[in-house]
C-alpha cells in the first residue's frame, strides 16, 4: 500500500459533486418509496420476498460484469448509461399498475443501479490517496447526502395535502421527480474527470481474489451478515403500509431524520476513519443495523420509525464511508471496480437467500397466529441475527494504521 501514499489524486469539482447530489436525490426518492408502492399495488409477503430477492441478485451479481468493463473502459460512460436508463424506467413505473409488471420494472431499475454503483465508487477512488481516502470519500458522501435530504423534503411538501388511502397514484409526482433527477445526474456525469482506465485485455481473474486472504475473510463474513440483514427487508414495508397506515408525507418526515442523521455524521466518520482505522467503523455500521427491526416491531406511530431512522442514518453513514474505503484499501489500483463488484456480488447472493428465507419462514411457520404476528417475529429474528453476525467483523483485518 505504500506506493499509494504518493499516488496523485484528481481534484474534486462541481460536476462530481453535482452528479452525486442529483443521483442521491433520485435514489433516495425511488429506493425509499418503491417497496411501499408495490405494497399499495397489492404485492403479497411472498411476492415481496421474491421481489427483494430479485432486486438483490440483479443489483449485485451483474456488477461483476460491469466492474470488469469499468476497469477496462472507464467510469463516466457507465454512470451516464445507468442514470439515463434508470430515469426512463422510473418514468415507465408511473404507468404500471399490475403487481407482476411492477415487479419486473423494479428489477429493471435494480439492473440500472448495478451499472452505476461500481462506476461511482471507483470514480471516487480517483480523487483520493491512501492517507486521505476516508475523509475524501466521506466528504463526497456527505455532499451527495444533501441530495437525499432534499429529496425527502420535496416528497414531504408534495404529499402534505394527501387525503384518503395511499394508492399507486399517490406516488406519481415522486416517481417523476426521481426520473428527472436521475437523467440530470447522467448529464452532469459527462463533465466529471477520471483517471485513464487500464485498458487491460485480461478476463476476470478469480485467482487474484481467491489469493487475497484478507479480502476473502471479509467476503465470507459478508455472506453470513447479508443473509441476516436481508431477513428483515421484505417485512419492513408491511409495517409502514398495513400496520401503521402511514401517509407519504409521514414516510418523507421520518426519511428526513435518516438523511439528516447521515448528512451530519458522514464527514466526521470519514475523518474518524483516517484517525482510528477502518475496522471499528465497519463493525459499528453493521451492529447498529440491529436497532431498526426492534423499533419497527414496537412502533405505534411514525415518530417511533423516525427515532429508528436516526439510528439507521448513523449506521448507513458509517456503512457508506467504511464499505468502499475498506475495499479500495485492499484492491490493487487497476482492479478497484473488480474488487468492489466482487464484494457486492457476494453480498447480493447472500441477500437473495435471506429475502427468500424471510418470506418462506414468515408465511409458513411464523404467521400461524396471524400475518402481522409473523412479521413481528421475523423482524425480531433479524435483529438478533444482525447483532450477532455484525460482531464477526471484529475478525476482519485492519487496512489502515494512522502511523503509516
Amino acid at each position: 500500500m505504500n506506493e499509494e501514499i504518493e499516488e496523485d489524486a484528481l481534484e474534486p469539482n462541481n460536476a462530481l459533486y453535482g452528479t452525486g447530489v442529483t443521483g442521491m436525490f433520485s435514489d433516495s426518492m425511488s429506493h425509499r418509496y418503491i417497496s411501499f408502492l408495490a405494497v399499495a399495488a397489492g404485492v403479497t409477503v411472498s411476492q415481496m420476498s421474491w421481489l427483494r430477492a430479485g432486486e438483490s441478485l440483479s443489483r449485485n451479481i451483474l456488477q461483476l460484469l460491469w466492474g470488469r468493463l469499468i476497469d477496462r473502459y472507464g467510469k463516466k460512460q457507465f454512470i451516464v448509461l445507468g442514470r439515463f436508463l434508470n430515469g426512463v424506467l422510473l418514468g415507465v413505473l408511473i404507468f404500471v399498475q399490475t403487481p407482476i409488471w411492477m415487479m419486473a420494472v423494479i428489477i429493471g431499475i435494480a439492473v440500472c443501479w448495478s451499472i452505476v454503483a461500481p462506476a461511482w465508487s471507483s470514480l471516487q477512488g480517483d480523487y483520493t490517496t491512501y492517507t486521505t481516502r476516508g475523509s475524501v470519500i466521506g466528504k463526497i458522501g456527505a455532499l451527495s447526502q444533501v441530495g437525499g435530504l432534499t429529496a425527502m423534503v420535496v416528497a414531504f411538501f408534495i404529499s402534505i395535502n394527501q387525503v384518503g388511502e395511499t394508492t399507486p397514484e399517490s406516488f406519481t409526482l415522486i416517481l417523476a421527480a426521481a426520473a428527472v433527477m436521475s437523467i440530470v445526474s447522467g448529464v452532469l456525469g459527462l463533465f466529471t474527470d477520471e483517471k485513464p482506465p487500464s485498458r487491460s485485455d485480461s478476463s476476470f481473474n478469480f485467482s487474484v481474489i481467491l489469493g487475497d486472504h484478507r479480502f476473502m475473510r471479509y467476503l465470507l463474513i459478508n455472506v453470513v451478515y447479508g443473509v441476516s440483514m436481508a431477513f428483515a427487508w421484505p417485512l419492513f414495508p408491511f409495517i409502514i403500509v398495513d400496520k401503521l397506515n402511514l401517509k407519504i408525507w409521514q414516510i418523507a418526515a421520518f426519511s428526513i431524520c435518516s438523511s439528516g442523521s447521515s448528512l451530519i455524521s458522514l464527514r466526521y466518520i470519514g475523518r474518524l476513519m483516517d484517525r482510528i482505522g477502518r475496522r471499528p467503523i465497519v463493525v459499528f455500521s453493521r451492529v447498529s443495523m440491529a436497532a431498526a427491526p426492534i423499533f419497527y416491531v414496537f412502533a405505534t406511530s411514525w415518530v417511533h420509525i423516525a427515532i429508528a431512522d436516526v439510528i439507521l442514518g448513523l449506521g448507513m453513514a458509517a456503512w457508506m464511508s467504511s464499505g468502499p474505503t475498506y475495499v479500495i484499501d485492499l484492491a490493487p489500483m487497476d482492479m478497484r471496480a473488480t474488487y468492489l463488484t466482487a464484494n457486492t456480488a457476494v453480498f447480493g447472493v447472500a441477500t437473495f437467500f435471506g429475502n427468500l428465507a424471510s418470506g418462506y419462514i414468515t408465511e409458513n411457520f411464523l404467521a400461524v397466529g396471524g400475518t402481522m404476528q409473523g412479521i413481528h417475529a421475523g423482524l425480531l429474528i433479524s435483529a438478533a441475527l444482525r447483532f450477532l453476525t455484525g460482531l464477526l467483523y471484529l475478525k476482519i483485518f485492519e487496512t489502515y494504521s494512522p502511523e503509516e
